[in-house]
């Protein structure tokens, strides 16, 4: 249908559907990002026993953001501590880049 807009992208600053978006995303990106490198280092780990892998990989599944955050704060073994480091707190640092911007536009 020509002439109907379904959302008015003119209407809305860049910057703020950017945020938005990120905002929204964000927390589901780091999500899959830290579990998956955590799973990937619990798996390689050769030195950890099997119920120890067995309660991480439960505590990673069922906590999520902060149960991944702990293990690879804490528990992280095989990754090196400047990749670690950098994901963790980049990512940190991004959502709350993120939030302040939201929180702050309106």
């Amino acid at each position: 249908m020509p002439g109907v807009t379904f959302f008015p992208l003119e209407d809305v600053p860049f910057l703020s559907l950017f945020f938005n978006f990120y905002g929204y995303y964000l927390p589901i990106f780091l999500y899959a990002t830290w579990t998956a490198t955590a799973l990937f280092d619990l798996h390689i780990g050769k030195y950890r026993s099997i119920p120890s892998k067995i309660t991480w990989t439960l505590i990673l599944m069922f906590i999520p953001l902060v149960g991944p955050l702990i293990y690879h704060m804490f528990a992280a073994r095989e990754l090196d501590v400047v990749i670690r480091a950098t994901m963790i707190f980049g990512g940190i640092a991004v959502m709350t880049i993120v939030f302040l911007y939201l929180g702050f536009a309106l």
